[in-house]
């Protein structure tokens, strides 16, 4: 993978973007995953939100262009508290998410996790599975990596 930074935050990334093997969840199991097809040619594009997002970060995963974005935004102040949903339990009215909420001590931090979260976007689209499958599968990938 390919890293290109449009902001001016100096990113490393290169432990995570070389790496071979992953432990990913599939059904209940955690398993060492190595992804099926060469990720030479794929892009990491890193850059700053519009100035009027009220969001602090966006990312997203598109294999067609194979291209992982990172946006992140200017006006973050850190630590910054967000949560993420890991799973759900069942109420007696259905099912409610089961959050974590982390604290992201750095712009670094924070392109970190969301690389996580995307790329485990990635490893699922590799084994034939929806993008939009298990937001929280994809929080409990990026926090056990991120966590390391």
């Amino acid at each position: 993978m390919r890293l290109e930074n449009k902001t001016d935050i100096p990113i490393f990334l290169e432990d995570l973007l070389d790496r071979e093997w992953w432990e990913a969840e599939h059904s209940s199991l955690t398993l060492p995953v190595k992804p099926i097809q060469p990720l030479s040619d794929w892009r990491v594009e890193v850059y700053w939100l519009n100035g009027n997002a009220k969001k602090p970060f966006s990312g997203h995963c598109n294999p067609s262009r194979k291209l992982i974005t990172i946006a992140i935004n200017k006006r973050n102040t850190y630590p910054l508290t967000a949560k993420f949903a890991v799973g759900t339990e069942q109420t007696p009215y259905g099912y409610k998410y089961i959050f974590e909420t982390i604290a992201l001590n750095s712009p670094k931090e924070l392109i970190r996790f969301i690389f996580l979260h995307e790329f485990s976007h990635l490893l699922d689209y590799m084994q034939g599975l929806s993008l939009s499958y298990k937001q929280t599968k994809a929080n409990r990938f990026a926090l056990k990596h991120f966590k390391r």
